[in-house]
């Protein structure tokens, strides 16, 4: 799954650069909703809690798969809906 995350372009940006939690998490959440199952939404924070608790948290309940990439002072988290 990881290389997935890596290789595949993501299919849709989240661009919450400048909000704190709980919006990237809430945000991320609703348009992983609309989102198809195999496809990769990559949210752009630069907000450290998002990256460290809650985006991993959204993920972990919902049992998709992330990554991780760090960007200057940007986080580029990627989520894979599988499901």
């Amino acid at each position: 799954m990881e290389d997935v995350l890596k290789i595949k372009e993501p299919d849709d940006t989240l661009d919450v650069v400048g909000e704190s939690c709980p919006v990237p998490e809430m945000m991320a959440s609703k348009k992983l909703k609309k989102m198809k199952i195999g496809q990769i939404l990559e949210v752009l924070t630069d907000h450290q809690p998002a990256v460290d608790v809650t985006l991993p948290s959204l993920c972990k309940n919902l049992g998709y798969p992330y990554m991780i990439l760090k960007d200057g002072d940007l986080f580029r988290f990627r989520i894979l809906k599988v499901r």
